[in-house]
């Protein structure tokens, strides 16, 4: 009878590839969304309309804290990542789970966001 040599650590990998690039996918549907309802009111921001200038100066904000707490999470998933390597020997596995790790720590602040500001600007709850 055959078994199945399938390693658990490229399982592992699959399917958090599978999750990265739903989240990627994800990100891009409500970013576009964002900026279809966001760009009518930065529009009229520009003409001196105090709600578009909030909402311009909200933007500008939330893409500079996205980027810091992205900045922070992948120095933390790489502190994390050294910190294991010098206590355990390197595998394959390992090194393709800190990597996807890393990803997804970096993605999830810009994720967050630009879920939160699709559903706020098309008046969805989420």
């Amino acid at each position: 009878m055959a078994t199945s040599r399938k390693r658990p650590d490229s399982v592992s990998a699959g399917a958090q590839t599978q999750a990265i690039v739903a989240k990627v996918v994800t990100m891009q549907a409500d970013a576009g969304l964002t900026i279809a309802m966001r760009l009518p009111i930065l529009m009229k921001g520009a003409f001196g309309d105090a709600r578009g200038q909030r909402e311009a100066s909200k933007a500008v904000v939330e893409k500079v804290s996205a980027v810091m707490e992205s900045s922070f999470a992948i120095g933390h998933a790489a502190t994390l990542f050294w910190l294991n390597m010098a206590m355990t020997p390197l595998t394959p596995g390992a090194l393709g789970e800190a990597a996807a790790k890393a990803a997804h720590n970096t993605l999830e602040p810009f994720s967050k966001r630009t879920r939160a500001n699709a559903s706020r600007l098309s008046g969805r709850r989420s």
